[in-house]
């Protein structure tokens, strides 16, 4: 929905009055996204935390989130873009772990976006990803129940320790670059976040103790 010819000055007294720094937010999108109804919110714990996709989408705010009883695991076969099918290389996925806590970047939408948001997102995943709405806790202490993306297709890499892992990594390499490289950028965009995750980093130690 474009602006137009609508005195601007007008519009944002109102939207300001209703909805804050949100209209802001908004207007610096592009001037052309109202916020009508509700909200959705999307929870990213890998490249979705970092690539800028929200901004085509309206996104309202993007906020530190917390998703209990559930960790990063390096546990997706890519046999394209980090492997082969004669090396697949170990790409993030998320698995159910007792005490443990995902923490990853939570996106807020207006209600209206949730059909293009949740397509958009289905096509990028690709097959075998699911997209399932749970209970997150936001920076500011509250819940959100958000979208998420859990990979539950065939493709699965089952491992015994992190050196195996580590060497599944090493060997791998696809059309995006070497499974080594993807490892390491996903510890490096973690902390430019200032964002630290156990599983990400003694995986990354353990493929840097290979070379």
């Amino acid at each position: 929905m474009k602006v137009g010819i609508i005195n601007l000055s007008v519009a944002e007294s109102a939207a300001m009055s209703l909805f804050g720094n949100r209209w802001q937010r908004l207007r610096w999108l592009g001037n052309h996204c109202v916020l009508t109804g509700g909200v959705m919110w999307i929870f990213g714990y890998g490249s979705l935390m970092w690539d800028g996709w929200e901004q085509n989408h309206c996104c309202l705010q993007r906020v530190v989130g917390e998703l209990p009883g559930y960790r990063r695991a390096f546990n997706k076969a890519s046999i394209k873009n980090w492997g082969s099918k004669a090396s697949p290389g170990p790409t993030l996925n998320i698995e159910q772990a007792e005490q443990a806590v995902c923490c990853g970047i939570a996106f807020e939408f207006p209600d209206e976006k949730a059909d293009s948001v949740l397509a958009y997102l289905r096509q990028r995943e690709g097959n075998g990803f699911n997209l399932k709405q749970m209970s997150i806790t936001l920076r500011d202490g509250k819940f959100a129940k958000a979208f998420i993306a859990f990979y539950e297709g065939p493709n699965k890499i089952k491992v015994d320790s992190t050196t195996e892992l580590a060497n599944l990594i090493a060997l791998a390499s696809g059309s995006s670059g070497s499974c080594r490289e993807y490892v390491r950028g996903i510890y490096v965009e973690l902390s430019k976040l200032g964002l630290t995750d156990s599983v990400v980093t003694t995986t990354w130690q353990a493929v840097q103790q290979l070379a």
